[in-house]
């Protein structure tokens, strides 16, 4: 029960114990404005720190994305990323909505890169496959296995680390198998040209190029077995233009050579009036020469040196149907003077058994 105290004349209930001295109420205040600036900066602390990782995770999201083409593979969707990257990136004074907008960038970018991870991957693995598919209808698991093995050893490790989602190691490992497969193509593109040298007999045209590209190319694939694809690259594609010289120098000297030897022809088909008598295989040997000769005049040796070719047999066999007609011609009139002379005989022996018959 309350107490009652007389003041002025009158009782008044006492509610003095019920109050907190005024010393003691600013303890209470004091020590609330102490706890409240202490835990502030926590609170604080604690979203700067979210908004960090939620941007980290979104740049992070962004650059995979990137890194395996989204951007290409999926334009319009990476555009919508980018404008929620961007949005987020507006909001820095609004923290709590711009952790959220950085949060469903990083989804949007993951849902992309999940995406463009697959068709990457299938986009390197058809630039392989058709490489390897030439090498080995060309024969290159014949003629160079061992550096063939290397690349499908790579290839299959991209496989492997692609199933296994690692996917930048996968993606580094198809790059490389990639280079290596690129190097193989054209080492093996300068060898056929090595080959279609000797085969031609056509390396006396042209003996210092074809030395010189043989020991380019061994420095090529000393270069790919050292693992410095890019300076195998290099000296593969070095090797395969000095080939190319080489045989362009052969080819040239070759077109010449047959160009004198149709024009032989040519010049004895006339001598038997091969384009009279033989008209009409004169007339298409007359015309491979002369669209021979327009070629070589610019400069397309090997067609020009097949085209002569073309027109040193059909000028031969002008001559031949010449010399055949002539022959036959002979053998005819061969005959009709036989037949003449049998004739006469038998003109004169009937002439004498008529004289004798009179007698």
């Amino acid at each position: 029960m309350n107490k009652a105290m007389y003041v002025d004349g009158a009782y008044q209930d006492d509610y003095s114990s019920f109050l907190i001295p005024h010393s003691s109420f600013f303890i209470v205040l004091g020590l609330f404005i102490i706890g409240f600036t202490v835990f502030l900066p926590s609170i604080w602390a604690q979203t700067a720190d979210d908004l960090a990782s939620a941007l980290a995770r979104a740049q992070e999201s962004r650059k995979k994305a990137g890194d395996f083409e989204g951007n290409s593979y999926f334009p319009s969707e990476w555009e919508a990323a980018e404008d929620q990257y961007t949005q987020a990136g507006l909001m820095r004074d609004d923290i709590g909505n711009a952790i959220r907008a950085y949060n469903e960038a990083a989804d949007a970018f993951d849902r992309l890169s999940g995406l463009a991870i697959m068709l990457y991957a299938q986009a390197r693995e058809d630039e392989i496959m058709a490489i390897r598919d030439y090498l080995i209808t060309l024969g290159a698991r014949t003629e160079f296995p061992e550096y063939l093995l290397d690349a499908d050893r790579t290839a299959v490790q991209a496989f492997t680390r692609y199933e296994a989602k690692d996917y930048y190691s996968a993606r580094d490992s198809a790059v490389k198998a990639l280079q290596q497969y690129n190097v193989l193509e054209t080492a093996f593109d300068a060898w056929l040209l090595w080959v279609e040298i000797q085969d031609r007999g056509f390396a006396g045209y042209d003996p210092g190029n074809f030395e010189l590209g043989g020991k380019i190319i061994s420095g090529a694939m000393e270069a790919y077995i050292a693992g410095d694809l890019a300076g195998a690259r290099q000296k593969a594609e070095e090797a395969l233009s000095t080939y190319d010289l080489a045989l362009s120098t052969a080819w040239a000297s070759y077109a010449e050579l047959r160009s004198s030897l149709a024009e032989g022809e040519r010049l004895a088909a006339l001598d038997m009036k091969s384009n009279i008598a033989a008209r009409e295989f004169f007339q298409i040997a007359d015309s491979d020469n002369k669209t021979a000769l327009d070629l070589l005049e610019s400069k397309q040796y090997e067609d020009a040196a097949k085209l002569f070719i073309n027109a040193e047999a059909m000028f031969g066999i002008a001559g031949i149907m010449t010399l055949e007609k002539k022959r036959t011609a002979a053998e005819a009139i061969k005959n009709a003077n036989e037949k003449i002379r049998e004739s006469d005989i038998i003109v004169r022996n009937a002439e004498t058994n008529n004289k004798g018959g009179i007698k």
